[in-house]
């Protein structure tokens, strides 16, 4: 979901709103993860430990092919690693969606900075996306490749790529899996994506793990690939 840092979020979506509707919906796994920036996380670091979520950090990444990727990291200190990568990578411009309202909140939801560069794209390619987040040993969901904007599959054969799983919006999935049922051979997520309170999931969908901590996680979204070393490119 995102926060009142991303710029298509409602106003309400501040930290501990999040949290307390998350609560009540009785989600036993969240994720915040705003449009190309991390900036926002500290605070829900602060504030987690008085819940009993697994709260993975994560950030949704606009690359320069033009589609969403949903990237999951192990420690809040990863996540702000790779934000202090992006952040010079950063290209998007101001548009009736953003009005330069990109709010970042102490741990009372008071506003103490406004982020001030849009959040809107960034100009890296998936190719360096993928290396980026393998580096910090993260995982990587293609968002929403349901739509018909923002999809990775405008742009890519996902055969041909390196990708941990495949997100579908929880509205009209089943007409969409049955149109498309070789995308049963991936892991599949369907997240809320709320930009809103309201639309929080209730606990409708469901993960196996072995036990609910970060480490059982990204066992299940990596398999095998947790222990692999990757050949990074520099």
């Amino acid at each position: 979901m995102h926060s009142i840092l991303s710029p298509c979020a409602d106003e309400l979506m501040t930290p501990n709103n999040i949290l307390n509707m998350s609560m009540l919906k009785e989600v036993d796994i969240l994720s915040v993860t705003d449009h190309n920036s991390t900036k926002q996380l500290r605070v829900f670091e602060d504030l987690q430990e008085s819940y009993d979520f697994l709260f993975i950090p994560g950030i949704e990444v606009t690359v320069l092919e033009d589609f969403d990727v949903l990237c999951y990291f192990r420690t809040f200190d990863d996540a702000i690693k790779f934000d202090k990568y992006l952040e010079p990578h950063l290209d998007g411009e101001w548009d009736s969606f953003t009005e330069e309202n990109q709010i970042i909140t102490d741990i009372f939801d008071t506003t103490y900075e406004t982020f001030p560069t849009p959040l809107t794209s960034t100009n890296v390619s998936y190719s360096e996306l993928v290396n980026e987040v393998r580096k910090l040993k993260g995982a990587i969901v293609l968002a929403h490749i349901d739509r018909k904007s923002k999809s990775v599959l405008n742009s890519y054969d996902l055969d041909k790529i390196d990708f941990d799983a495949i997100e579908i919006q929880k509205y009209g999935r089943q007409k969409f899996l049955r149109n498309n049922q070789y995308l049963n051979q991936y892991k599949i997520l369907f997240n809320s994506d709320s930009h809103s309170l309201m639309t929080i999931s209730e606990k409708e969908h469901y993960i196996d793990l072995e036990e609910k901590t970060v480490d059982s996680f990204f066992k299940f979204l990596l398999g095998d690939k947790s222990w692999m070393n990757y050949p990074f490119i520099f």
